[in-house]
């Protein structure tokens, strides 16, 4: 279930993104695999706020995507159109990650390893896995629990109809490079990658091993998030997000998604604020708009009116 969180809560670098390169619509159509999902629709999420002259539209994405979702709804497409700075979560063209830092935060310490913390029922299904995916488990035996999830998420691409280069915040931010439009992280990779490895190491098996049991609806899973994205079903995707919470304790809520909607929301009320007079466009995973406290249930703490737009 920390998969289907991955795909609407944390962004990532790992997609192989170079600057310049074709966007989903620039795409050679090809014959998708398909699950019979119909992934054909306008997108939704997209809120408006206004302060003086300044004008701020959030728009909850999905990170994984299918090329039938594009071009979205004309209300989001005009409100891309019309923005003169894009704020992603990280922009993933530019996230440089330091392989030094991130094993350092990455591994046991000490002689612990993944075969001490886990089942032994986790472990041989773990197993399996990467020797399904060509790899060695062998040569992560030192990663911990959060690392290996990660891993994971990759693994659970092949299984479903949605990939990474189709990914909502990919469309935009190809776009907006194309566009010469300024964008402005509202996180790092290095923030995120704090928030991942800061769980405490019960959270972190729990995760893994949750995500270990439930590895073979994982593909259907994430295709239900894509339909329910694509058809602006907010209650469709509240009860997917909410239950993967739900499996863990508060902390695991509190990091990857309470806290950061706070900062994020302080973000944005520093901008607008400031009343510069420009247009500005938020793409964030959708958790981040639609579990409470959301970004948005923030703003209105702080006086703003929200106006949903799509």
């Amino acid at each position: 279930m920390s998969v289907m969180l991955f795909a609407a809560g944390c962004s990532s670098n790992d997609n192989d993104a170079e600057q310049g390169s074709e966007s989903p619509l620039q795409e050679t159509e090809e014959e998708t695999s398909g699950t019979g999902q119909d992934y054909e629709g306008d997108g939704g999420l997209l809120w408006k706020v206004v302060h003086g002259e300044t004008t701020m539209y959030v728009q909850g994405t999905i990170h994984l995507g299918h090329e039938d979702f594009y071009p979205l709804a004309p209300e989001i497409e005009k409100a891309y159109e019309s923005s003169d700075v894009v704020l992603p979560e990280i922009n993933m063209f530019e996230a440089e990650v330091n392989e030094e830092e991130i094993n350092e935060m990455a591994l046991f310490e000490g002689d612990t390893n993944l075969d001490d913390v886990l089942s032994e029922e986790a472990y041989a299904k773990l197993s399996d896995l990467f020797e399904e995916n060509e790899m060695a488990i062998e040569n992560y035996e030192d990663f911990e629990p959060w690392f290996i999830g990660m891993l994971l998420g990759e693994f659970s691409h092949k299984e479903s109809d949605l990939a990474p280069e189709y990914g909502v915040d990919l469309y935009f931010l190809q776009r907006s490079l194309e566009d010469n439009k300024e964008i402005v992280e509202l996180e790092t990779i290095e923030l995120q990658y704090d928030v991942l490895s800061g769980n405490s190491m019960k959270t972190q098996v729990e995760m893994l091993e949750s995500t270990l049991e439930n590895f073979e609806e994982t593909g259907s899973s994430l295709d239900e998030l894509g339909y329910d994205w694509i058809h602006g079903d907010k209650d469709g995707l509240v009860d997917q997000l909410s239950e993967g919470f739900g499996s863990f304790d508060e902390e695991y809520q509190l990091g990857l998604n309470d806290n950061r909607n706070i900062n994020m929301a302080n973000k944005l009320d520093e901008i607008l604020q400031r009343d510069d007079g420009q247009t500005y466009f938020v793409i964030i995973g959708s958790a981040h708009v639609v579990i409470e406290p959301s970004v948005l249930s923030e703003l209105e703490k702080d006086g703003y009116e929200i106006e949903r737009v799509y």
